[in-house]
């Protein structure tokens, strides 16, 4: 069994449990909740604990701060690339889905303002998703390269040419082309979400554990006879990593700053036909 206090000791996110409801917060405000390999880590741990710990029905995962998450800390994978050619400090992990997937309990996620490549990942993760108004979910970053989520459940959870649109050129869309895909399963104000989140929480949380376990878990076997588990070991082997247009921008976050390389980034950009 997990105790409360094994739930404080994390460095990048806020985990605190309140009856049958693990409330996990993405916790990096200072730097728009970037997910480093530090706090990749930390999620995939909490993901564990949940699911060994018999007191936690349902996690809750937010962003603190402006946003819920800018996506992959840009400037800890720069700092591998300029000079190596791969990202700096990546742990070794066996090709497969990521550790979250397998988390047996279910997960609400409720975001807001902006969602980068990376924090799509993580909501693919999770089972239901409440958007606050205004939130732009973003793959952007393929304009410069920075390769293809592989390994992503998104492949199952976005439309094929909307998918294409985000990996090929670079897209994003808004909360209510998500809502419409459902991708997220409610838009609200933004003084709503977390009231909003945790009610779901608590409507899951009257639900036998059994049966959430067993539904959350038939349901992920039978995608990954699909043949997600296959997609995802093909991780990144085909990749958009290591082109000179890849490199230079890498080379412009240490030099010159994220901000300039995303100026950089953006020249010539249409936003109109960007917008999926």
């Amino acid at each position: 069994m997990v105790n409360m206090a094994e739930y404080d000791d994390y460095e990048t996110l806020l985990v605190k449990r309140d009856g049958p409801i693990l409330e996990v917060v993405l916790n990096l405000p200072e730097t728009r909740n970037a997910i480093t390999y530090p706090m990749e880590a930390e999620i995939w741990r909490v993901g564990k604990e949940a699911s060994d710990d018999p007191n936690v029905k349902v996690i809750t995962l937010t962003g603190a701060g402006d946003l819920f998450c800018s996506g992959h800390d840009l400037k800890e994978v720069a700092a591998g690339y300029a000079s190596e050619g791969k990202p700096s400090g990546k742990p070794y992990r066996i090709p497969g889905l990521f550790p979250l997937w397998y988390c047996t309990k279910p997960i609400v996620a409720g975001v807001h303002k902006y969602v980068g490549p990376m924090g799509q990942d993580l909501l693919s993760h999770c089972d239901f998703v409440i958007s606050a108004e205004g939130t732009r979910f973003s793959f952007e970053q393929a304009r410069f390269g920075g390769g293809v989520l592989t390994y992503s459940p998104l492949v199952f959870q976005l439309p094929m040419r909307v998918w294409k649109k985000m990996v090929m050129t670079g897209g994003w869309f808004d909360e209510q082309d998500a809502r419409r895909w459902d991708f997220v399963q409610r838009v609200v104000p933004r003084e709503d979400l977390e009231s909003t989140v945790r009610q779901w929480a608590e409507q899951i949380a009257l639900v036998p554990m059994q049966q959430l376990i067993a539904g959350k878990q038939g349901i992920h076997r039978q995608y990954e006879l699909m043949g997600l588990v296959n997609m995802a070991t093909v991780q990144n082997v085909v990749s958009g990593h290591g082109d000179p247009e890849d490199k230079k921008f890498f080379e412009m976050v240490m030099s010159d700053g994220l901000r300039e390389a995303l100026k950089f980034r953006q020249e010539g950009v249409d936003s109109d036909i960007a917008k999926i």
